[in-house]
């Protein structure tokens, strides 16, 4: 599979636009998945990937004519997962974002202990993209939205008078994001000292001024 470059029309795999097309990719996507998770980013190999999904090698290629290509679809797949921190229903009452972006945080730390194997994988991908200028672009693209979440919570909470007004919410971002990748690694390695209340609980005084948080 050839490592070329590419321009954002030319990230759509051929057979995307049918039902058929779109699940096909999203199996392969999910295979591939799952070898970077059991062998690692320099593991993958575009046979594997086939075999795993039960076809050719020139099938695969059909659906992803390059490597990029498949990369995209693995972190999309990733991201997707990533971005189910917990399901919002429309008819829930307003809730204070202090509370939100606690619970954001708590399913979070869910998330990395239920699923490691979604950690394991966008770690292989950050360390790449370090050399990989196209899985590069990806990650930050992600980066930004995620980071864009933490700030609509941050923005509403100083607006609101429930975090303290003098919060410097792009480097609040900044830090929480940090923070997270920082504990999904810790997870990996000592999940046992993640303490994960008191670090929450910690967040919450920094970001309130208070000495305790509001909850207790």
């Amino acid at each position: 599979m050839r490592d070329v470059k590419y321009n954002d029309a030319e990230i759509s795999p051929k057979g995307k636009h049918t039902e058929h097309g779109e699940k096909k990719e999203e199996e392969l996507a999910r295979a591939a998945f799952d070898l970077i998770a059991e062998r690692g980013f320099e593991g993958l190999r575009t046979r594997d990937v086939a075999d795993r999904a039960g076809i050719t090698v020139a099938t695969l290629h059909y659906y992803f004519p390059t490597k990029e290509h498949l990369i995209r679809a693995v972190m999309t797949n990733a991201m997707d997962q990533f971005r189910r921190t917990r399901n919002i229903n429309p008819e829930e009452p307003v809730r204070e974002s202090r509370k939100e972006l606690r619970e954001v945080l708590q399913a979070r730390q869910h998330q990395i202990h239920e699923t490691p194997k979604l950690f394991i994988v966008l770690l292989e991908l950050t360390t790449r993209a370090s050399r990989d200028p196209a899985i590069k672009a990806i990650m930050r693209e992600s980066d930004v939205n995620w980071r864009e979440s933490i700030s609509s919570h941050l923005r509403e909470g100083v607006e609101k008078g429930r975090f303290r007004p003098d919060l410097d919410v792009p480097a609040a971002a900044v830090f929480l994001e940090a923070l997270t990748r920082g504990r999904s690694m810790l997870a990996m390695v000592n999940p046992d000292e993640l303490l994960d209340e008191r670090v929450d609980t910690e967040i919450e005084c920094w970001l309130t001024g208070r000495s305790e948080p509001a909850s207790k």
